[in-house]
């Protein structure tokens, strides 16, 4: 596959390269959104293909124009978690507004690239997510609640795994039988181990997926611990091992528990959901669920209302086929809105800084500034700011979350030349008072009409002097000799 493949409004996929989606972090003004998987992504090292992203963004047509600020700024993402012992699915879906109105897209990040399918509308993941867990031979339980505190609720999904490990290994040596419990070492690798991994197959793995913001540090060195107190509560019982024993204690699961692990393993389906919508900016609702699918019933836990402090309390609830059903679609706001068969047939809009046509504007090169230009093309410096100052130089990421905005590199291929280079403001008409404080470094620089990355603009050459006039967060207004001026990234002036 090329570096970049694109497709028409018909097509079902298509593919970013790394190199593309690294143009994002260097073009003007750029940053993507709070929920955006770009941010999570680390860039190649290799020199970013602009051309390649200029190329997909202008294929695009249909609703297929708003896969880029579905990407760059979504306002709604789903995660979808599965694992059944054999294979592990972890899926994330788009959408560039917070209802779910618009088109949606999947996302799945690999090592080269990034690959959009689509458009899908919140009713076809609905559908996606019941079909996946597969609610035929569930059968309705009884009402069933475990109460746990946030640790015990980690070193119980380290037992599980646990149990699971001990399981195994006693049929690998034909030992049959579940296992009477399981050691205080058996749960300090099932601890490490579910970390190690990305596998929502695996209890520890799946929720430090659905919410790592909650997973507690150094939980190997003190799940023995916890255990140890869960024995007072009456969940299990503990067994001392035997003095220079290397498995130490026995842990002797109680009934709740015992029931829990026995239907758990009994199935091996995980499954989780994470829901999150951007409703304002730095304003973010998240639903997180996660559980188990078995025979008897959904074992599910919801982590949505535990703070980021970590405190709470999670219930472990035993639910039926037509609970869980009800408890995804109310996860995702209510979907089924758009049809079957795709988002509804009405045009979508919204407002965004990230449309494909601004995105496109974004990424071409700017042209390079003549002496005529300068002196025709005064900047109107009282222009307000409307996106983000550029952060400080150094920064190459990818696409840069809302909270750290990228830096301003040049949109373009600045022209190269010495002190009064030519193409520059010609420095013969010097307006009184002017002296250099700066000249342009290598590489040149882009030159905005406004500190505003939306505003007109010109690249400036190398070597070209020029006196910094005023400064504004990231910003630095530049004054040439001949009295032309503009904004530029005041991080690469120091």
């Amino acid at each position: 596959m090329s570096d970049t493949t694109t497709a028409a409004a018909e097509a079902q996929e298509i593919a970013l390269s790394t190199r593309a989606l690294k143009a994002f972090g260097e073009a003007p003004g750029l940053r993507c959104g709070a929920l955006s998987p770009l941010a999570r992504i680390s860039p190649p090292d290799a020199p970013s293909d602009r051309a390649g992203l200029l190329n997909a963004l202008t294929a695009l047509e249909g609703p297929w124009v708003w896969a880029a600020p579905a990407l760059l700024d979504p306002h709604l993402s789903v995660a979808v978690l599965f694992g059944d012992g054999d294979s592990s699915l972890v899926g994330q879906y788009l959408w560039p507004d917070a209802d779910a109105r618009g088109p949606g897209f999947r996302a799945v990040a690999g090592k080269d690239d990034v690959r959009l399918a689509g458009p899908l509308s919140d009713g076809q993941v609905l559908l996606s997510c019941l079909d996946m867990v597969s609610l035929s031979g569930v059968a309705e339980p009884g009402p069933l609640k475990m109460k746990f505190s946030l640790d015990q609720f980690w070193a119980t999904l380290a037992l599980l795994d646990a149990y699971r490990i001990a399981l195994l290994r006693r049929r690998l040596s034909r030992q049959g039988a579940y296992p009477a419990g399981v050691s205080a070492a058996g749960l300090a690798e099932a601890w490490k181990a579910g970390l190690a991994t990305v596998d929502p197959g695996w209890s520890v793995s799946l929720f430090a997926l659905l919410r790592p913001d909650l997973v507690p540090s150094g939980f190997d060195t003190r799940v023995a611990a916890v255990v140890d107190a869960m024995d007072g509560a009456g969940l299990l019982a503990k067994l001392a091992g035997d003095p220079g024993d290397p498995l130490g204690d026995v842990y002797i699961l109680g009934e709740g528990l015992d029931l829990l692990c026995k239907a758990v393993l009994a199935g091996i389906v995980h499954i989780g959901l994470a829901v999150s919508r951007l409703r304002a900016e730095n304003e973010v609702e998240t639903t997180a669920i996660g559980g188990w699918r078995t025979g008897g019933g959904f074992w599910l836990a919801d982590l949505s209302t535990i703070p980021l402090g970590g405190t709470g309390s999670v219930d472990v609830r035993l639910l039926g086929p037509g609970y869980f059903a009800g408890l995804i679609e109310g996860a995702l706001g209510g979907a089924g809105r758009g049809s079957d068969d795709g988002p509804a047939a009405a045009p979508f809009d919204m407002a965004t800084p990230y449309s494909r046509d601004a995105l496109v504007d974004a990424l071409r090169p700017a042209p390079t500034v003549t002496g005529a230009d300068a002196a025709a093309t005064p900047a109107t410096g009282g222009a307000t700011a409307a996106t983000p100052e550029p952060a400080a130089a150094g920064s190459t990421p990818m696409a840069t979350p809302a909270t750290a905005p990228t830096g301003m590199p040049p949109a373009g291929t600045p022209a190269a030349g010495p002190a009064a280079g030519p193409g520059a403001p010609a420095p013969a008409v010097a307006s009184p008072g002017w002296a250099p404080t700066h000249t342009i470094p290598a590489g040149g620089m882009v030159a905005w009409v406004a500190p505003d990355p939306r505003s007109p603009n010109v690249a400036l050459a190398v070597g070209l002097p020029v006196a910094v006039v005023e400064r504004r967060g990231g910003w630095a207004r530049v004054v040439a000799s001949n009295g032309w001026s503009g904004w530029v990234d005041g991080s690469r002036l120091p």
